[in-house]
């Protein structure tokens, strides 16, 4: 198919002087080195760039026709209008005499959409191999891909690879223009997430708290958490402390900001009961301890004054007995303040701890200690006891002896307000 295009150059010759030297000759014909991509039924229009013997004006006109080396893959119509017909690659030919220039038409599957899930990495991960998907499957032509945000992830060679934290999107472009843009997050912080207690069955109406550790061991930050419970009528978390309300079991679940998760059981006890007749009376007495040194606490005399306040062997009736969990971790605390390691709950140890109590209701003494003990009566609460124990030279050097890896405390009252305090330790 033949056609007369036209090519426009800048003329800066009078038209009385070409008129005078004769026609312009053109001397050669350009169309671009790189190959045309074009999807199958799409088309684009060439473009030659035409060169002459001499400037030319503006209305100079030169006769091009066009020809396709395999119309079965691309056609081309007298404006250089080029459509793609099947897959493959022909060369479209642009000619005027002599002078002809060719440019590679690859005629490809277009595709309709690319899709790909958000990626989500640890700074500390391997390289992550793209997963996408394609539509049709059997395009042709080659995607590109374009990270917005080098500094927090890299794509090589199909691939994702963090370098900082942050967020960024990588851009999956097609051959037609259609694209994908996926979501990119580097984070840090734990990978696997392990919660703890000092114990796992916990009186109804009292509580524990919980500790978090990652994949290393290295304590989390409760308060960087989000915490829930499988049942709030069985116990209620809050910030890893959790109360207790109800018997049963209940889940307790943390998860970071990056949706790692970590769970715990916990199941709520009734208080142990048992009866007494025989029992000191309730008041405003002080703490009674044993020696700091290893081994079982000898029956020491309590302090001075604390002792003699308590009148023994006199009836209360009906006590409860129950160990302390919110007592052992205000101990522990401050055994973590003098560098000492956290004692581990011991369940034998709360055993003789819930012993002792009875034994002190009648007899305040260190006689019968089976281990290294502190003994109190008459503080209501488990922060007011174990300040008092703080305040006793002896009593804090219990708390705090590095030596002992191992306790339990055990609270015994009844509804006058009468309360026996014990903490032993191994």
């Amino acid at each position: 198919m033949k056609r007369k295009v036209v090519c426009f150059l800048a003329a800066a010759a009078l038209a009385a002087l070409l008129t005078a030297c004769g026609a312009p000759k053109l001397t050669a014909l350009s169309l671009p080195e790189e190959t045309l991509e074009l999807p199958v039924g799409e088309t684009a229009v060439l473009q030659p760039e035409c060169t002459y013997d001499r400037e030319v004006s503006e209305h100079t006109e030169t006769e091009i026709t066009f020809t396709s080396s395999d119309e079965t893959v691309v056609t081309v119509d007298g404006t250089g209008t080029v459509t793609g017909v099947a897959e493959g690659e022909a060369v479209v030919t642009a000619a005027s005499g002599d002078v002809t220039a060719g440019q590679t038409v690859r005629v490809v599957i277009p595709v309709e959409s690319i899709a790909a899930d958000a990626v989500s990495l640890h700074t500390g991960d391997e390289a992550l191999d793209l997963a996408y998907t394609v539509t049709p499957e059997d395009f042709s032509g080659e995607l590109t891909f374009s990270m917005a945000d080098s500094t927090v992830a890299e794509y090589r060679d199909g691939q994702i690879v963090p370098v900082g934290e942050g967020q960024t999107e990588l851009t999956i472009t097609a051959p037609n223009g259609v694209n994908a843009v996926v979501p990119v997050e580097v984070w840090s912080g734990p990978r696997e997430l392990t919660l703890n207690a000092s114990r796992t069955e916990v009186t109804v109406g009292k509580g524990v708290q919980l500790s978090a550790a990652d994949e290393e061991g290295n304590s989390v930050d409760l308060s960087t958490l989000t915490w829930t419970s499988s049942d709030e009528s069985v116990a209620a978390v809050t910030g890893g402390w959790v109360d207790v309300v109800g018997t049963g079991s209940a889940t307790i679940t943390a998860t970071t900001p990056h949706g790692v998760t970590g769970s715990i059981e916990l199941t709520g006890v009734r208080p142990v009961q048992t009866t007494s007749n025989s029992s000191a009376a309730s008041g405003g007495s002080s703490a009674s301890g044993g020696s700091a040194s290893g081994g079982t606490s000898s029956g020491s005399t309590p302090p001075s004054g604390t002792h003699s306040d308590v009148p023994l062997g006199t009836g209360h009736g009906y006590f409860a007995v129950e160990t302390s969990g919110t007592a052992f971790d205000l101990q522990n605390q401050l055994r973590a303040q003098v560098g000492a390691g956290a004692l581990t709950w011991d369940d034998s140890l709360a055993a003789i701890a819930c012993t002792r109590c009875e034994q002190i209701a009648l007899d305040f003494s260190h006689n019968g200690a089976q281990t290294a003990e502190n003994i109190a009566v008459g503080y209501a609460d488990a922060s007011s006891v174990i300040a008092a124990w703080q305040a006793s030279p002896g009593h804090y050097a219990n708390m705090t002896h590095a030596g002992y890896t191992r306790g339990a405390i055990a609270h015994m009252y009844d509804s006058d307000g009468c309360s026996y305090w014990v903490a032993v330790f191994a």
